[in-house]
């Protein structure tokens, strides 16, 4: 009896042990032959397989022991990560248009809203949820008169947290902090927002949540930090962080590209051009010479693919504003470097987990959804 009882108990050590290296095991045989996968045709065919079946999930946590206890417990992975994740996806299926993408589309659209009420089948409790209400906005193949319902959910949650706490916060329970990741995600939907609804009042909030971090956000180099304190206007977190900057890249670009469908509204539209164009000018300074752009971009850090393909579409789309060549060649090299980072079945690598938290930046690299969302979206602008 004592040896069943041993046997079972090694078991048992081996399958949570071996649990613990699946992922690493995956990332390894993936990674073999990396860069083969041919032209930048690869990618679609991914887009269209997550828009059908879903992205991937991304862990949330750096936890590298015992993870299948996370499992079991349903803690290691949540479904909010997904919908800035399936946002960029969408935005890529926006870009590749044609009739073969559009059962595509309606896929990934009913998994979160109702189609006939257009109601968002499980209702959003964070802010990320935004950015998706954004491309389902901007895409010509969902209707918005359908879909109306979702959008007024996330709007009226974004307006009454900007009421209730002056500017939009990430997370209700931390409501003094404002990250920079906000002003990517929720920027570019009140504007649109606005722009289909003709619901002008929340241009306002999404501007002063911009000019706010602006202000408080950006060192003497126009380099935004992670978040700050809007009590004490203290900075928190870091400098430079690679995706920040690409959430701060990306909350200018879609706000300018959404304003510009609007009459009027000269001033902001101005505001965010030359705000754009002064940090887009700042980022390619930091550009490695292989294209490449580092996890942090002031030091000799990992890259970085998911802040690097957010680069691409935002200089692509300043390219298509300005006919600047510098815009277009930086992003050009961006996607071809890209290009080296994916695997044989045409999914970009090498991207930075989800953070930990203010301070804490995660070390894996791995395959994030939106990366590949973004470069396609830059390579067909």
């Amino acid at each position: 009896m004592f040896w069943v009882f041993l046997s079972i108990l090694l078991l048992i050590c081996v399958v949570f042990l071996g649990y613990d290296h699946i992922d690493t095991l995956k990332n390894w045989i993936g990674r073999i032959k990396i860069g083969t996968a041919g032209g930048r045709d690869s990618w679609r065919g991914v887009i269209i397989k997550w828009l059908d079946k879903g992205t991937p999930s991304v862990p949330v946590d750096e936890n590298k022991s015992f993870k299948l206890i996370d499992v079991i417990k349903n803690r290691g992975k949540v479904n909010t990560v997904a919908y800035w994740q399936d946002a960029a996806v969408l935005k890529a299926a926006t870009a590749m248009d044609g009739d073969y993408i559009h059962e595509s589309i309606a896929i990934l659209a009913e998994r979160y809203t109702d189609p006939f009420s257009g109601e968002w089948k499980l209702e959003p409790q964070r802010v990320d949820s935004a950015m998706l209400a954004y491309e389902m906005l901007c895409c010509p193949h969902i209707d918005n008169s359908v879909t109306e319902p979702a959008a007024d959910y996330v709007a009226e949650m974004l307006i009454g947290l900007a009421r209730d706490y002056g500017t939009v916060p990430y997370n209700r329970n931390v409501p003094d902090v404002r990250f920079v990741d906000t002003v990517g995600m929720i920027c570019p939907f009140l504007i649109k927002y606005a722009e289909v609804y003709k619901k002008t009042d929340c241009i306002d909030i999404a501007m002063e949540q911009i000019k706010e971090y602006n202000e408080y956000g950006l060192n003497e180099n126009g380099i935004p930090i992670h978040c700050f304190s809007k009590e004490s206007r203290d900075p928190l977190g870091i400098y430079g962080w690679g995706r920040g900057c690409a959430w701060w890249a990306l909350g200018l670009t879609d706000s300018l590209r959404s304003l510009l469908k609007l009459d009027g509204f000269n001033s902001e539209k101005a505001y965010l051009l030359k705000n754009l164009i002064a940090f887009l000018d700042k980022l390619i300074g930091y550009q490695r010479p292989d294209g490449s752009f580092g996890r942090m971009l002031f030091t000799d850090s990992l890259e970085d693919s998911s802040a690097a393909a957010m680069f691409a579409y935002c200089f692509k789309y300043a390219y298509s504003l300005t006919k600047d060549e510098k815009y277009r060649d930086a992003a050009e090299k961006t996607l071809d470097h890209l290009l080296s980072c994916t695997r044989r079945d045409g999914v970009i690598d090498y991207s930075q987990g989800d953070t930990g938290g203010i301070g804490f930046y995660s070390d894996s690299l791995s395959v994030i959804p939106a990366a590949q969302g973004f470069a396609v979206t830059a390579d067909i602008l």
